[in-house]
């Protein structure tokens, strides 16, 4: 069962957050984006590097 004092916790936390700005989004993207491609980039050269060898 939930106790009282997790409920209190969540509805603190969800009164002091906020929505993200169009900005902000803007930049998550951006970042998680590059993360993406760097990662991918790097799997595949892993890939190419073991299949040749």
């Amino acid at each position: 069962m939930v106790s009282m004092t997790f409920i209190n916790r969540c509805m603190r936390i969800l009164h002091i957050a906020r929505k993200p700005t169009k900005k902000e989004i803007d930049e998550i993207l951006k970042v998680t984006g590059l993360g993406m491609i760097f990662i991918g980039t790097f799997g595949m050269v892993m890939y190419l590097i073991f299949t040749v060898i």
